[in-house]
Parts: C-alpha cells; sequence; structure tokens
C-alpha cells in the first residue's frame, strides 16, 4: 500500500463529532461531486478506487442525514484492472445539498466556500478526494491536492497559511494542483488531519534522513579540514628542511627551533596533537596558539632566507 493511501486509511478511522464529519464530507463532495439535475432533481453521485474512503462516506451519510446508499462496483478498463467504487444519492439530495451550503433553493451552485466549517476538517476531506503524499523514503518530498476551480485553490493556500504552510499552486491538465515541497510542511499538514501513526512515520523518516544529511556534512568538512591541515603540515616541513639546508636552523630562536622540532617528530598532526605531543617531544608544553604564532614566525623566517614555493 502506497504512504498516500495508508494516510487516507488512517484518516478514515478517525472518530470524529458531527460537525467536523459535516466538514469533512463538504470537502470531499467539493472535489469529487458529480451532481446530474433534471426536472427539479438531482443526482449525486461519487466515486473511488479506494473502497475504505467510499465506505467511510457512506458510513457519513448515513450518521449525518440517516440514508442507506449502495456500494457499486466495476473493473476499469487499463492494465492494471483496478476496481473502481462508486455510490448515487436520489433521495433527499437537494435539502443535503443545501444543507451543506452546496446549492441555494434555486439548485444554483454555491461557488464560495462557506466560513461555517472548520478548515482543518475541510481540507481533510479534500486530501481524500483528490490529495497525494509522497512517501518520505522518496529522494523528494511532495504533497499536493488537485482542485477543480479557483475558489478552491484560494481556500486552500489561505487556510494553510495560517497554520505556516507555504502551499503553491500549479495548473496542471486543466486542474488547479496546490502543493507542498519542505518536509517540516508537510508534516504540518499531516497532523492538521488529526493522524497520528502515519504522522509519526513521516516525522521518524524526515528526521532520519536530516540526520543523515547532517552527519555527512560534518563528514565532509572533516575530511576537508584535515586535507588542509596535511596541506598545511607538508608546507610547513618543507619551510624547515630549507632552513636546514642553508644551514641557518641552528641560528633559530630556542622557541622557533622547539616548535620546528615539534613538526618534524610530528608530520601530519593538527595544532591540537602538537600541543598535546609537546612536553612528551621537547619537555616542555606549548598551547594551541604559541605554536600556530611560531610556524608563523617559521614562513616569514623562511622567506626572508629565500624560500620559495
Amino acid at each position: 500500500m502506497s504512504f498516500s493511501k495508508e494516510v487516507k486509511k488512517e484518516i478514515t478511522t478517525l472518530n470524529l463529532d458531527e460537525f467536523s464529519l459535516k466538514g469533512e464530507f463538504y470537502g470531499f463532495l467539493r472535489l469529487k461531486k458529480e451532481l446530474i439535475i433534471s426536472n427539479n432533481n438531482i443526482k449525486i453521485e461519487m466515486g473511488s478506487r479506494d473502497l475504505f474512503i467510499i465506505r467511510r462516506i457512506c458510513s457519513i451519510i448515513k450518521k449525518l442525514y440517516h440514508i442507506n446508499v449502495e456500494i457499486r462496483s466495476k473493473e476499469e478498463k487499463n492494465l492494471k484492472k483496478e476496481k473502481y467504487y462508486s455510490i448515487s444519492i436520489l433521495d433527499n439530495t437537494k435539502d443535503i445539498l443545501i444543507d451543506l451550503n452546496l446549492i441555494d433553493e434555486h439548485f444554483n451552485f454555491i461557488d464560495k466556500i462557506p466560513n461555517i466549517y472548520n478548515p482543518e476538517d475541510v481540507i481533510r476531506g479534500m486530501f481524500l478526494a483528490k490529495g497525494s503524499v509522497n512517501n518520505p523514503q522518496c529522494s523528494r518530498y511532495h504533497f499536493e491536492i488537485k482542485c477543480n476551480e479557483e475558489e478552491e485553490y484560494k481556500y486552500l493556500i489561505h487556510h494553510l497559511k495560517k497554520y505556516d504552510i507555504n502551499a503553491k499552486m500549479v495548473v496542471r491538465k486543466g486542474l488547479y494542483v496546490v502543493y507542498v515541497k519542505k518536509s517540516e510542511q508537510i508534516g504540518d499538514c499531516l497532523k492538521l488531519f488529526g493522524i497520528t501513526s502515519t504522522f509519526f512515520a513521516f516525522e521518524n523518516e524526515r528526521i532520519r534522513k536530516d540526520l543523515n544529511c547532517v552527519v555527512n556534512r560534518i563528514t565532509n568538512c572533516d575530511l576537508a579540514n584535515t586535507e588542509k591541515a596535511r596541506a598545511a603540515a607538508q608546507k610547513q616541513l618543507k619551510e624547515i628542511e630549507f632552513i636546514q639546508k642553508i644551514g641557518k636552523f641552528e641560528s633559530l630562536s630556542i622557541r622557533l627551533m622547539e616548535v620546528a622540532i615539534l613538526r618534524i617528530n610530528n608530520p601530519f598532526a593538527t595544532l591540537l596533537e602538537l600541543s598535546e605531543a609537546s612536553e612528551e617531544t621537547i619537555g616542555k608544553y606549548l598551547s594551541k596558539s604559541g605554536i600556530s604564532h611560531c610556524l608563523k614566525d617559521l614562513e616569514l623566517h623562511a622567506k626572508y632566507l629565500g624560500y620559495k614555493e
């Protein structure tokens, strides 16, 4: 089962009050509805490839409007031979649609989404209808809901922004696709739905991937620093070798001579490692900063004596 289906399946297990279910049903109907109007009668049709979603809608209809609805299925004409599940509502359809604020008394569709519902309920219903989210194990994060009309995508972007979720929109195949790319904000979308299992699964994987990225960055940084330290040490050894070669080593100050001996005996050590080895090598402790200053003085002295890189 895909991660999207796992999220939707968990949504359909949520035990909500009637007001929340009504908002969820409105969001689902808004994106999934097919209204057939004839002779002042309305037929509502809805469908999905996921049986658990259709069962959820049937349960909501029964709870809110005390209507039993039959589920029909048919095999789609594609290579996968998937089943498509659908329901039709024939009784009290006008009253249901007016109660939901989808049409007015004159059978006119109401474009504006009413503010009577909690936005999280409506958005949850919209996601059930036409939403998807990538598995967090994928290389990229992606959450989206496909909308039919301008009012719907503007509603989503406006209300998601209230939860600090920066959603964007792109037109794809005649639909307005509202999408979120940032992993933290996708986690906020899942949390908004009121689910826990798939939310924590998403967050655990996101944190694991982020931690791996941090570890990789630190490792790369350490490798870069090691290479930098090695290159600096090689340069210092060449400078000391030049001073020895021209017979000027004995003319160095005792402090510079001690640091030169320390470097010769520890050719690839870092400043910290040189400091830690100083007592054993030259019989007294030298600090990192003291060693650093002496190595710079050795560099200047070598250049003064004619050393060229």
